[in-house]
Order: C-alpha cells, then sequence, then structure tokens
C-alpha cells in the first residue's frame, strides 16, 4: 500500500509543512514516512528548524535563578537562521541556511539579547541560488558551471585581536560589530586569502602567544591545505601547505604546542556531476573509507609535514589535542559510517538514531603508528574545554549526548578523561534539546573547570529558547540561572564566549 504524504494529523510547525509541500510527491512520501517514525516528542523536537525572521533587541525579563557575579561577557552564536535562498524557495540541506548571529551579553546578574542576519551578498540577493545542498530551479540549464556555493557566514563566530568574525569554511569571513552585530563587510586580510578564500570556521587559539591558527582547503592546482596565523595585531599570514590525498572535505583540525593536528576523513567530492549542474555538493560528497585516512602533523616552526596513512575514520569536529613526550594525541567524534552525510542533506526529517558516534582518542607515536581507543560510549557531539588548555593536557571535555530524542541533543555532558566518568544533565522536559556547550572561565579561576558552561536549550512546548548557565565543576546539579527568550532560536552551529574587559 503507498504511503499517504499528507502531515494533518502529525504536531508539525508551520515552515516544516512549507517545506514538505515543495517537496515532489515521491520525495514527500518519503520524508512524511520517515517523520511517522518519530515519536511525539521528537516530533516536537523539529520546532528547532523553524526560521527566525525576526531581528531582537532587548533585555530578558524572565530570569530563573541568579546570574553569577564573576559571570561576565557575551556568548556568541552562529547558526543558520532559516534555510530559504533570497527568492523564499526551501533549501534542503542543514548547511544552506542564512547566517544568523546571536548576542547573549550578561552583566551584573542582567541578561541582553539581539540577534542579526550577517549581510552577505546572498543575504542581499546579490547571488545566483545554487546552494551547497540545493540546486538551483531549471535543471542542468540552471546549474552547469555555477558550482561555487555563495558565502553564507553561518557556522562560527570568533574573536581575535579586538575583531569579530562570522565564519564559513568555503570563503572569507564576514567581520562584525562586536556591540550592534552590524556587518562590517568581508574581510581578505589584505588580499592574503588569495581566490576563494577559504577559510575554516574552526580556528584555533594557542594561549600562550595568542596567536590564532587556521587553514583553508584549496582544490587548485591540486587538493591541499592552506595554513595560516595571525598574531595578536591581527596580521594574517600563509606559513605552510599540506598535501591532500583527495578532494576531501576538511572541516576542523587541532593544536598542540608544537603541532597543527588534521584527520583527513574520506569525505570526497564526485566533482564531475557539480560542475555539470546535476547534482550540489551536498549530494555529491562520498564516503569513500577503501580511500582510507590520512593524520597529518604540520609543525608549528615551519618544518617539514608529516602524514601517516590509516584505516579510514569519519570525523567532522576534533576536540583538542596535545603533546605526550614524543607522541601527540587527538580527540574527535568519529562516526561508524558515512550515513550521516544523507542526514545532513535532508535535516528537516532525519532521525540520527541509526548513525551513532563515538568520543575517541588517537595516540601518534614517533614511529608513525596510530592507536585508537573510545574515551566515551553514549552518541555526542560538539566537544569543548577550557580553552585556556587548548594543545595542552586537560582533564575534562564538555560535550552534546543523546539519551532519549533521536534528532537532536538533549543532554549536557562533563567527561572526566583520566577517569573515565561522567555528568550528565537531561532536560526534563520532551522534546527539549541543547545547543554546543560552551565553557566560561571564571576571572582569576585556578582549577581546570573553575567556571561555568553555557548553552542554548530548545523548549519544545512553548517554541521559545533560553540561554542556560551551569557550574562547570558540577554539572548534574542542573542550570544555576537561565534567561527565557520570548521567542526561539533555530538550532545552531558554533558559539564563543568573550569576556568583558
Amino acid at each position: 500500500m503507498a504511503t499517504s504524504s499528507t502531515t494533518a494529523d502529525l504536531p508539525l510547525l508551520p515552515d516544516l509543512r512549507r517545506y514538505l509541500a515543495a517537496l515532489p510527491e515521491a520525495e514527500r512520501r518519503q520524508a512524511v514516512e520517515r517523520l511517522r517514525g518519530l515519536g511525539e516528542a521528537d516530533l516536537r523536537s523539529l520546532g528547532v528548524s523553524e526560521p527566525l525572521p525576526v531581528e531582537h533587541d532587548y533585555v530578558v525579563e524572565d530570569i530563573t535563578g541568579e546570574f553569577p557575579a564573576g559571570l561576565r561577557g557575551t556568548l556568541y552564536r552562529n547558526g543558520p537562521g532559516r534555510w530559504q535562498d533570497h527568492t523564499g524557495r526551501p533549501l534542503h540541506h542543514l548547511f544552506d541556511g542564512d547566517g544568523m548571529l546571536s548576542a547573549f551579553t550578561i552583566a551584573d546578574g542582567a541578561v541582553r539579547y539581539r540577534n542579526r542576519y550577517v549581510r552577505t551578498r546572498h543575504y542581499r540577493g546579490r547571488t545566483g541560488v545554487r546552494h551547497l545542498g540545493t540546486n538551483a530551479p531549471g535543471g542542468i540549464a540552471g546549474n552547469i558551471g555555477r558550482f561555487v556555493p555563495p558565502n553564507l557566514a553561518n557556522t562560527n563566530v570568533v574573536e581575535h585581536a579586538g575583531r569579530l568574525y562570522a565564519l564559513w569554511e568555503g570563503g572569507p569571513p564576514h567581520e562584525i560589530d562586536s556591540e550592534t552585530l552590524q556587518t562590517k563587510g568581508v574581510r581578505r586580510f589584505g588580499g592574503r586569502l588569495r581566490w576563494m578564500g577559504s577559510y575554516s570556521a574552526h580556528p584555533c587559539r594557542c594561549p600562550r602567544t595568542g596567536e590564532l591558527f587556521n587553514f583553508g582547503v584549496e582544490f587548485v592546482p591540486r587538493p591541499h591545505l592552506r595554513i595560516y596565523r595571525t598574531d595578536t595585531a591581527g596580521r594574517l599570514r600563509h606559513f605552510a601547505s599540506a598535501p591532500l590525498p583527495y578532494l576531501a572535505m576538511v572541516h576542523d583540525f587541532a593544536l598542540t604546542e608544537t603541532h597543527l593536528v588534521f584527520v583527513v576523513s574520506p569525505i570526497i567530492l564526485d566533482i564531475g556531476p557539480v560542475v555539470l549542474g546535476l547534482r550540489p555538493f551536498g549530494d555529491s560528497l562520498r564516503y569513500r573509507p577503501e580511500r582510507g585516512s590520512v593524520f597529518i602533523l604540520v609543525p608549528r616552526d615551519g618544518g617539514p609535514v608529516h602524514s601517516l596513512e590509516h584505516e579510514a575514520v569519519m570525523t567532522f569536529h576534533l576536540s583538542n589535542a596535545f603533546d605526550d613526550g614524543t607522541d601527540v594525541v587527538v580527540d574527535a567524534i568519529t562516526y561508524r559510517g558515512g550515513g550521516l552525510l544523507g542526514k545532513l542533506s535532508r535535516f528537516r526529517v532525519a532521525s540520527l538514531a541509526d548513525e551513532p558516534s563515538t568520543f575517541m582518542r588517537y595516540r601518534i607515536t614517533r614511529t608513525g603508528r596510530v592507536r585508537a581507543e573510545p574515551l566515551a560510549d553514549v552518541p555526542c557531539e560538539f566537544p569543548r574545554h577550557n580553552d585556556a588548555f587548548e594543545g595542552r593536557a586537560h582533564r575534562y571535555a564538555y560535550l552534546n549526548t543523546r539519551h532519549r530524542l533521536a534528532a537532536f541533543y538533549d543532554t549536557v555532558t562533563r567527561l572526566d578523561l583520566r577517569d573515565g566518568t561522567a555528568q550528565h544533565y537531561t532536560t526534563p522536559e520532551p522534546g527539549n534539546s541543547f545547543c554546543e556547550p560552551v565553557f566560561a572561565a571564571r576571572p582569576d579561576g585556578r582549577g581546570e573547570d573553575d567556571g561555568w558552561v553555557l548553552t542554548v536549550e530548545y523548549v519544545a512546548a512553548t517554541h521559545t529558547s533560553r540561554l542556560v548557565v551551569f557550574d562547570a565543576a558540577d554539572l548534574a546539579a542542573g542550570p544555576v540561572a537561565t534567561a527565557a527568550l520570548r521567542h526561539h532560536v533555530p538550532q545552531g552551529f558554533h558559539g564563543n564566549f568573550v569576556a568583558s574587559r
């Protein structure tokens, strides 16, 4: 019997219904079938992917608990705020949405919220409408040769040398006013970001030197990583290149006192269909485990690059890395296969239940061996730590984990990497989910966990969101304070806390 494509009896919010209605009939039936396989809490959790078309600026009045006196500064977050192009057409891929910045400014126990879209060329309607995961209308004629997706500035937001940047790894950063969130413009660092200006959304700051390290993936004349170092005055320079074994998507890296560490997954772009206009980038990425992975070590002093072949590792996000004698240790969130790529390309109706992740540690020895061990056996993502321990041996990792929901992460977890114990806080409200946990250090704090963990929780019952603050040393005790917004914040990707000076 054919599956019905009607959704009248499902608790879905308006934009998801519009998205489903825009799908071809066969694809709509498949999507509805996936939705009917979800429980009620999971269906309600999908509300976090509704757009937020309005830009707000107000003092939050609904405060629960008490914000710590020492917590002063701004939590900046970035992520797609709407999944439609500038013509209003619904988009398929999680990465396709226009970047929307959120700022939670905390001072004297009060919280001010502000959100603003990054005024990219796409947002202003000055680009084409072929996206990373959604082709333009018109079939081959509308897509052939138009293989560079627009810079959406939607992945991370980072402060360095007194400047705030909205990042998107396929192009240069957009500079943002740290107070108003207004877009100042694209920044190419005096022309040093060449051509497409690829600049990863996951830079690493060395706490010892204050330098910011980053990279971009370049495809010509051959696939390689172009490595950058930015000094404390904001001057960027290219200091190394590392060859890639194939046309790979590389999303993240880690830093030690001596090296930049890359774990290259065989997420390989099938470039032919993209150039010919047959498929967008997102649908042309293939996980090819038979090609294996490569661990790349790039010395910070400019010495020779070392590449170590390894069996395939499927990863997007690394956690931290450090030197341990002559070994290099790096932690990463890994997946058992490439099914996650399909989930991202149709995220509105996807469940992660059949794509569990594992928090892994890899030890790269001086003799070129790579040894692996699991650090946690619960599905997890978005690992963070105290930034003062970037590139150094650390004890605590903070992650999103999944205990009840299938599509989103309903728990914030503190993992003790020394003894393997964990503290969890799972939201008690069905359908609620948390975004990436961000560590904010206590001023003059002494211990690694002397501070707070900040996250944003989606509240499914009211279709709103709230800022949530935990004591980083006692996560299981629950929030010490929350600030409830009048509206929701769409699911985001990454963010950082900038303490008040």
